[in-house]
């Protein structure tokens, strides 16, 4: 498989460590590889300037390209990772940006593909350059190391076979050295390359739901593994179609139109469902949730993130002003606040003595109550001018706020930072070039 394009701002050496035509054989034999495990297909340089021509037409075909920051990872605070992309059905297409922070470069990789959860590979003894393991929407692996890039399909998704059963993933976590992977249709399995094995826990489905939709949220300090299943109610149920009970022959157009809406309101009366659980796969454990999440009307609650604190608590985020604190031996208590319901919280980390909590557009001191805005205290450079966290971290007693408008913030004992992602790294066409200056 080939490397990455490591890119420095002007300043610290050289821009490229390749042309750009050999920065678009990479990108183009990387995403490419599809259907075969580990194994890179070479390809001609008139094939790769096929495709980069294709790139540069892509806005005739999609639209202005509108990229935004919105999936990061780090492993600590020299190096981090993130997605960047303007995923869209009919164009899924996402960056990989990998920093190292002290030789302030930044490397990039394209591929054609909506990639959705970006995790830090654990080091055996944190020293070094870490490697990074993502995953797209239909089952494809990267993973991303010093050495350069590794491409594989899970058998049987659409990764590997147009022709396989629809299942849309959305998480990764490594376990030892295989993956735990999520995604819909009850898929919830532990394995590597050919070999993986179904690791859900037993979850009963109820008439009329379908089988869940799962998440992995990330583990405690303990390694405890914390996942969540999404029940809806199956559409297939409340379709009318030659066969349903209540279909009939005769039916009018307008007798057809009513009866299907009458079912689909009917749908939309069933709760969403969501279960908590805590362990490792085989081993997992329920843990109850308020019942404003866990049987949520209208459906769009949800659990988002787990966070453990400097009081050996962990802390369980999501929509509707949750914050859950305990742990997976002794169950979790709710200690939000009722004023707080209105809040969507996203992602969480705990910062000195309290907890910092994110929605989409605003950041949150929690006082183990209430949560309070606390919005960073410099002016933004470029639009958009409103805070939009993507993702928070702490390391190094800093605060990170990694921003959907390709930028993040750092803060500390001297205060507020911001530091924009250069926007060449956020092209497409990948054109080359630097900022203004280290981010």
């Amino acid at each position: 498989m080939g490397g990455r394009t490591s890119v420095q701002p002007p300043g610290c050496g050289e821009v490229l460590d390749r042309d750009l035509k050999e920065v678009r054989l990479i990108a183009t034999e990387f995403f490419e590889a599809r259907g075969k495990l580990h194994e890179a297909r070479r390809i001609s340089e008139a094939e790769a300037e096929i495709s980069a021509t294709d790139d540069e037409d892509f806005e005739t075909f999609y639209g202005a390209w509108e990229p935004t920051l919105y999936a990061a990872t780090m492993a600590d605070d020299r190096y981090f990772a993130l997605l960047i992309g303007g995923p869209r059905w009919d164009d899924p297409y996402t960056i990989i940006l990998t920093r190292d922070a002290e030789a302030q470069t930044f490397s990039r990789l394209d591929v054609r593909r909506e990639l959705r959860d970006v995790r830090v590979v654990p080091r055996t003894d944190d020293v070094g350059e870490p490697s990074y393991v993502t995953l797209s929407l239909n089952g494809d692996i990267y993973v991303i190391s010093p050495k350069g890039a590794e491409h594989s399909v899970i058998p049987g998704t659409q990764a590997e076979s147009d022709d396989a059963p629809e299942i849309l993933f959305s998480s990764i976590l490594p376990v030892g050295d295989q993956w735990l992977v999520a995604g819909s249709e009850g898929f919830l399995r532990l394995g590597k390359e050919k070999s993986w094995q179904d690791v859900s826990p037993p979850l009963e489905t109820k008439h009329p739901y379908k089988v869940p939709d799962w998440t992995i949220l990330g583990t405690n300090r303990d390694g405890d593994i914390f996942i969540v299943a999404t029940q809806a109610a199956s559409t297939r149920h409340f379709n009318l179609y030659p066969g349903h009970p209540l279909y009939r022959e005769d039916m009018s157009e307008e007798q057809e139109f009513q009866l299907q809406k009458k079912l689909y309101a009917e749908m939309d009366s069933y709760p969403r469902l969501k279960t908590l659980f805590t362990g490792r796969p085989g081993a997992w454990k329920q843990q109850a949730l308020p019942d404003r999440i866990a049987r949520s009307l209208p459906a769009y609650s949800y659990v988002s993130d787990i966070e453990s604190g400097g009081n050996e608590a962990d802390y369980v985020i999501g929509s509707d002003g949750l914050v859950m604190k305990g742990n997976p031996q002794a169950g979790f208590t709710d200690i939000s606040s009722i004023a707080d319901r209105e809040k969507n919280f996203k992602d969480g980390v705990c910062w000195r003595n309290e907890m910092i909590l994110a929605t989409g557009t605003e950041l949150f001191r929690f006082d183990g109550h209430f949560a309070k805005p606390f919005a960073p205290k410099v002016k933004m450079r470029s639009a958009p001018f409103v805070l939009q966290p993507s993702a928070i971290f702490v390391q190094n007693d800093k605060l990170y706020v990694f921003d959907y408008g390709l930028r993040y913030y750092t803060f500390d004992d001297q205060g507020w930072n911001q530091h924009d992602i250069p926007k060449e790294l956020s092209q497409r066409p990948f054109k080359g070039g630097g900022g203004k200056g280290p981010p």
